[in-house]
C-alpha cells in the first residue's frame, strides 16, 4: 500500500464562525415545503441528498453537501451535461432514521431514485430495503456499518471511510517507520469503532505489540473523563483515536490537564478537525485520509477543487472531506458522459463498476467490487506536525 506523509501548517481550516454557520442554517430547499420543490427532469439530472444538515452533526453534512454543489455548478457553468444541468436536492433529517425514510419517500415521489452524500449510519441502514429492492441508487454515502459494503449490495456505490486501510497505515507508520511500542486505543462505543479497535490490536500483534491500555467513551453523554484516566494510567506514548474530532479534542484536552504533554496522537479520517480546534495550543496531531492532502496536492483534480470551491463557496475552508466528495461527485460526472443520454440508475452503477485504473484528473479510480469501493485503499497520513 502507498502511503504519502505530508506534513503542514494550517492556517485556517474552519472559523468559529464558519462553524456556527453550518450549525445553523438550514439549506434553501429545506427552507420550502415540499410542495414547493418541483423537478425538471427534462432538463435536469437529479439526485437527492437526506442529511444531518442541522444540529450536531450539521458541520458534516453541510461540507458534503456543499462539496457536491461545487463540483455540479463548474459543470452547469459550462452548459452541464448534453444540455441538462447537474441538481442536488438537499432535505435535513437530523440524524433521524424515520426523517430519512419521509425525505426518500417523498424524493421518490418526484422521479428521484438517485441520492449521493447521504450520511449517518443509522439512517442509511433504514434505507436497506430499498437498495436490496433496487428502488434507489445510494451514491458516495457516509457510514461505518459493514453491511453497507456488502458486495451483493448492488445498487451502493462506496468512496470515503474504508477503514482497515487507515489502521494498516496507522500501524505501519507509528510501529514500523516511528518503532514506537507505548501505544493506547481510544475508541467510540459504537459498533464501527469497536470493531475497529479489534483490528487495531489485531495489526499491533503482527509487530509484537499489545495495546497498553483501551478505552471506550459514549457517544451519546461524551463522557470523557473516565476512560482517559484508564488511557493515563500507563502513560502510553501513543494514543490512536477511533472517534470524531471533539471527543479527541477533549481527550488531548484531558492528558494536558493532568501534566502528560509527551503523548503523540494519531487519528481516523473522522478527526480531521483536530488540528484546527486546538491550533493555538500546538498540538502536533496525525490523521488518515483516502485523498490526497487538499492544501498542497499538485493533481490537477485538486486543483479544480480548490478553484471550484473558493468560486462557488468562498466562505469555505479546504479539507478532507470536501476534498473526498468533491472527488464523489466528479466519479458520478464522468459516469453520467458514459451513460450519452441513456442515464440510468443502472447505468450510472455499472459505469461505475467498470472503473479500473480510471484517472479521475491524476487522482486513480478503482471500483472494488468486494467491498463496493471506488475509493479509499490508498492512505495519506496529514500532520500538522512539522517536525
Amino acid at each position: 500500500m502507498k502511503i504519502k506523509r505530508i506534513c503542514f501548517s494550517l492556517v485556517t481550516l474552519l472559523s468559529l464562525s464558519t462553524l456556527f454557520l453550518h450549525a445553523t442554517i438550514l439549506p434553501k430547499d429545506q427552507k420550502k415545503s415540499a410542495q414547493k420543490i418541483t423537478v425538471n427532469h427534462e432538463t435536469e439530472i437529479v439526485f437527492g441528498q437526506s442529511a444531518f444538515l442541522s444540529g450536531h452533526f450539521a458541520l458534516y453534512g453541510n461540507i458534503i453537501k456543499n462539496a457536491i454543489l461545487a463540483c455540479f455548478q463548474g459543470v452547469n457553468n459550462s452548459g452541464g451535461i448534453n444540455g441538462k444541468k447537474l441538481r442536488l436536492i438537499s432535505l435535513d433529517d437530523q440524524g433521524d432514521p424515520e426523517k430519512t425514510k419521509k425525505n426518500v419517500a417523498y424524493l421518490r415521489s418526484l422521479g428521484v431514485t438517485m441520492f449521493l452524500g447521504n450520511m449517518g449510519t443509522r439512517s442509511l441502514l433504514a434505507l436497506l430495503p430499498l437498495l436490496e429492492q433496487k428502488k434507489i441508487a445510494l451514491l458516495f454515502p457516509w457510514g461505518g456499518d459493514e453491511q453497507l459494503r456488502n458486495p451483493k449490495l448492488s445498487n451502493i456505490i462506496n468512496g470515503l471511510g474504508l477503514l482497515q486501510p487507515q489502521l494498516k497505515a496507522l500501524v505501519e507508520h507509528i510501529a514500523g517507520t516511528l518503532k514506537l511500542s507505548q501505544v493506547a486505543i481510544f475508541h467510540a462505543d459504537d459498533d464501527f469503532s469497536t470493531d475497529g479497535a479489534h483490528e487495531l490490536t489485531t495489526l499491533l500483534k503482527n509487530y509484537d505489540i499489545t495495546p497498553v491500555a483501551q478505552s471506550s467513551y459514549n457517544r451519546f453523554t461524551l463522557d470523557i473523563e473516565t476512560p482517559a484516566k484508564k488511557l493515563l494510567t500507563p502513560d502510553p506514548r501513543i494514543v490512536i483515536c477511533l472517534a470524531s474530532s471533539m471527543p479527541t479534542v477533549k481527550l488531548i484536552n484531558n492528558f494536558f490537564h493532568c501534566g502528560h504533554f509527551g503523548t503523540q496522537f494519531y487519528g481516523i479520517d473522522s478527526t480531521l478537525f483536530v488540528p484546527e480546534i486546538l491550533k493555538n495550543r500546538g498540538v502536533p496531531f496525525t490523521y488518515t485520509s483516502s485523498v490526497p492532502d487538499p492544501l498542497t496536492s499538485t493533481l490537477a483534480i485538486a486543483e479544480q477543487y480548490r478553484k471550484d470551491l473558493q468560486k462557488f463557496f468562498p466562505d469555505e475552508e479546504y479539507n478532507a472531506m470536501s476534498f473526498a466528495y468533491y472527488i464523489s461527485a466528479k466519479i458520478v460526472i464522468e459516469s453520467i458522459k458514459l451513460s450519452g443520454t441513456n442515464i440510468t440508475q443502472e447505468n450510472l452503477l455499472n459505469n461505475i463498476e467498470r472503473m479500473q485504473n480510471f484517472d479521475l484528473a491524476g487522482f486513480p479510480i478503482t471500483f472494488n467490487k468486494n467491498n463496493r469501493h471506488a475509493f479509499g485503499s490508498e492512505i495519506t497520513l496529514i500532520s500538522n506536525n512539522k517536525k
